[in-house]
């Protein structure tokens, strides 16, 4: 299953979204099309688990009319399954509309105007390189991270990209992200920095270059809202999450020699494994970090991943006004 484009674009960008209010997510649609717009782009917005934020915030953008909706093909995907890495795994293997330069944008992230043509340049002047990576701006941690990140390199999943070479060796390769799986830039930097074949090839951290002059903004939390409170609740019991989900990549590339391939479908059977055959390791983490066994008995409640099978859905397509349509 792959999505036909009359023309290859020369930047992709994917929004990945699930959780975002429709003025967030509006918000990030508008930066990410007045960046594309000068690049003749086009942009994919993946909206995993809620259909009704697809509904409502395509039907918003179908009805706006400005210079980017003739400069910026722009599409709208109900993916079923509320999970981001399917949400990712659907896009690369089915979306993608065989770019130069593939970004992927989260759904609470507004770029700045120049930083995909900066990705895009950086790609495109350093052919060896594989992926390349925008530096936080804003947030209490952006300015120790932008620091680590420009002199020790690293990846961010708030504003990333992959080379057209990369993109390829992906689909031919199989690769794919565990289902459930919190810390999917982490996962992925480590696949590129293998070049997604962790057997044949070194270690190589150049594969991923820096940009710090590409970043983003976004709507900071506000510790007066009882929702902002909420969302930070969940969002450091995500990051303990995070924490299990590293400790058993390690395993399974360091203690077990594992390839990429034989990464398991979900990444609570990763955990699981770390759990089970590290179990001195297991009551470290759990003894420094209070909520990491809250966050392992939340990722241990059972889920049906059988909407993972379901084709992704087309809600609008700015170049034809289609709704609706299924991919295959």
């Amino acid at each position: 299953m792959h999505v036909n484009m009359q023309s290859s674009p020369t930047v992709a960008a994917a929004i990945l979204s699930s959780r975002e209010t429709p003025d967030v997510l509006l918000a990030a649609i508008d930066a990410a099309r007045c960046a594309l717009a000068p690049l003749g782009g086009v942009l994919d917005v993946v909206i995993n688990g809620n259909r009704a934020l697809a509904e409502a915030v395509s039907a918003k953008v179908s009805t706006t009319d400005d210079a980017r909706s003739e400069q910026v093909r722009t599409r709208f995907w109900y993916v079923a399954l509320g999970d981001k890495a399917h949400a990712w795994n659907t896009y690369v293997h089915h979306l993608w509309p065989d770019a130069r330069t593939t970004v992927f944008i989260d759904g609470y992230v507004e770029v700045a105007p120049q930083a995909l043509g900066l990705i895009d340049r950086t790609l495109t002047d350093s052919p060896a390189v594989s992926a390349a990576t925008g530096v936080p701006s804003v947030g209490s941690s952006a300015s120790r991270l932008r620091r680590e990140m420009i002199e020790g390199g690293g990846i961010h999943g708030n504003l990333c990209a992959l080379s057209r070479a990369a993109m390829v060796t992906i689909r031919q390769s199989g690769f794919r992200l565990p289902l459930g799986l919190y810390r999917v830039d982490s996962l992925l930097g480590s696949a590129i920095c293998f070049r997604f074949d962790s057997v044949a090839n070194r270690w190589d951290p150049g594969q991923i270059r820096v940009v710090p002059e590409a970043s983003w903004a976004f709507r900071s939390l506000k510790w007066w809202h009882p929702g902002d409170i909420v969302k930070h609740f969940r969002r450091v019991l995500r990051q303990d999450q995070g924490r299990l989900e590293n400790n058993a990549f390690r395993s399974h590339f360091r203690d077990r020699k594992l390839s990429l391939s034989e990464l398991p479908r979900t990444a609570l059977e990763m955990v699981e494994h770390w759990v089970a055959t590290r179990p001195d390791e297991v009551a470290g983490l759990m003894k420094s970090r209070l909520l990491v066994r809250r966050a392992l008995k939340r990722m241990r409640v059972p889920r049906d991943w059988s909407q993972s099978l379901e084709p992704p859905l087309c809600v609008f397509d700015s170049n034809d006004g289609r709704r609706d349509q299924t991919t295959g």
